[in-house]
């Protein structure tokens, strides 16, 4: 009678991961690709037998430096330097845009000449201030050429540079006397020295009504005309021509 035959024990479940796990890095490294070997280079005229064995190492290539040169801006020509300001006379800075019937090199003042705004009869017309500013303070002149501007009389003695602002004024036209009259004596009666401490101390002019102020700038004009006061041909100032109607 024959003896049935024993069945084989299992690996052990352990032991079979290990062998699995072993298979793939053998596996991994059959797959990987062989280092690539430079060899000497081996002399042509000798023999097989006498050339040395080659050496071989592993190839490792050289890194590649790349140089980036910036690019050069074409050269700029140099920027032109300003012209230098131009320096203006005190005259000029006072009366900047109504310096055309001023007194120049050119067309000096006539010291022959001087007249007054004020004319008898004009009291309870215009504003009091404005009568004692006309009579006491403020003249008439003219240049050479004929020119008319007007000027503090207290303050005439002095060089122009020295006197307080707005000493001299020259409107366009007999239309703007009164505006003019009206810049002197906010801006120059108050700063100027030699006028009169009583007439500075009188009453300033109050606002009026439109129609009381264009009667009294009406006056202004009328007043100048009848003194010999005109407009100039080019409308740049007043001229003093009295036989012109």
């Amino acid at each position: 009678m024959t003896m049935p035959l024993k069945k084989r024990p299992l690996l052990n479940v352990e032991l079979q991961q290990c062998l699995e796990i072993n298979a793939v890095f053998l596996l991994a490294h059959m797959l990987e690709p062989p280092p690539i070997l430079m060899c000497a280079p081996v002399d042509a005229g000798a023999s097989i037998a006498d050339s040395p064995e080659p050496s071989c190492r592993p190839f490792t290539p050289e890194p590649v430096v790349v140089m980036v040169t910036p690019p050069t801006s074409p050269p700029t020509s140099p920027l032109p330097s300003p012209p230098p300001p131009t320096l203006r006379s005190p005259i000029a800075q006072r009366s900047c845009g109504r310096s055309s019937s001023l007194p120049t090199a050119n067309d000096p003042g006539d010291d022959s000449f001087c007249m007054q705004l004020y004319s008898p009869g004009e009291e309870g017309l215009i504003n009091p201030t404005h009568i004692a500013i006309r009579r006491q303070v403020l003249e008439i002149r003219r240049t050479q050429s004929g020119k008319v501007y007007f000027q503090c009389g207290c303050c005439a003695h002095l060089p122009r540079g020295e006197r307080a602002k707005y000493s001299t004024i020259a409107p366009q036209s007999l239309k703007n006397l009164y505006h003019a009259f009206i810049r002197f004596m906010m801006y120059h009666v108050p700063a100027c020295d030699h006028i009169p401490q009583g007439i500075k101390e009188l009453q300033p002019p109050s606002v009026t009504k439109d129609v009381k102020a264009c009667g009294i700038k009406k006056y202004w004009r009328a007043n100048a005309f009848a003194k010999g006061l005109r407009d100039s041909d080019n409308g740049r100032g007043i001229i003093y021509q009295p036989e012109s109607s």
